[in-house]
């Protein structure tokens, strides 16, 4: 009798589990896809900044058919020509890793190879603050900002850059202000703003929001607040 109770035990924990693990696979939600940013910097000899633009040029307008590509931005550094950065965004990892092996690519960065001056610098990035894009005006410039906070500041300073991103973007002139945070480094953050004009965006750097972000960020920082403006290749 008390076999016949443990063997009746042991065979209902057994169906008890197995219709535990089915109903959790059907009722575990899907895991949703995260989108990817890529930001790259790019240096070339000053001597080659032409050919390099229209190298970057032709290829983000290739990059914006890709499968999986959803908004991919060419730019050139205002006081330095021979500078220049493309800010990609894709629907998955996956997407942009397949788009990154085909001959497309790979004959791109063949060309632009012998151009360079430094390594070609891609950072892949998470959302952080992500808000509504507006296209870009006929003299509008693209502001990408590097910042950097120690390691014990990491939660504090996330903070202060999502809190600047959503402040700027009801300032007059703004069509996009982003803020992203590294894949492999969390205390690194990428912001990109896109505005009007340089004057728009000079008029919001002297606010007291933006001068209060300056002045709280600094005491967290690890490095310069590396600030960068840019026009959109056309």
């Amino acid at each position: 009798m008390h076999r016949n109770l443990v063997a009746i035990t042991m065979i209902m924990a057994g169906l008890f589990g197995h219709i535990s693990a089915v109903l959790a696979q059907v009722t575990a939600p899907p895991v949703a896809t995260q989108p990817v940013y890529v930001v790259t910097y790019v240096e070339v000899a000053p001597v080659f900044s032409l050919e390099a633009r229209q190298l970057i040029l032709a290829h983000s307008v290739d990059v914006r058919q890709a499968p999986g590509a959803v908004q991919v931005d060419a730019l050139q550094r205002i006081d330095y020509p021979n500078h220049f950065a493309l800010v990609e965004q894709w629907q998955s990892q996956s997407a942009r890793q397949t788009h990154a092996s085909t001959e497309d690519v790979v004959k791109f960065r063949a060309a632009l190879g012998p151009l360079q001056i430094a390594p070609y610098d891609e950072r892949l990035q998470s959302p952080l603050s992500i808000g509504p894009s507006l296209p870009a005006s006929a003299d509008s410039v693209v502001i990408i900002t590097h910042v950097d906070v120690i390691p014990a500041s990491v939660d504090a300073g996330t903070g202060k850059v999502r809190s600047f991103a959503e402040e700027g973007r009801a300032a007059p002139g703004n069509r996009r202000f982003d803020a992203l945070v590294q894949a492999s480094r969390k205390n690194h953050m990428t912001i990109i703003e896109s505005w009007d004009s340089l004057a728009a965006k000079n008029s919001w750097i002297s606010t007291p929001a933006a001068r209060s972000f300056r002045e709280e960020l600094q005491p967290m920082s690890g490095s310069l607040y590396d600030e960068r403006a840019y026009r959109p290749l056309r």
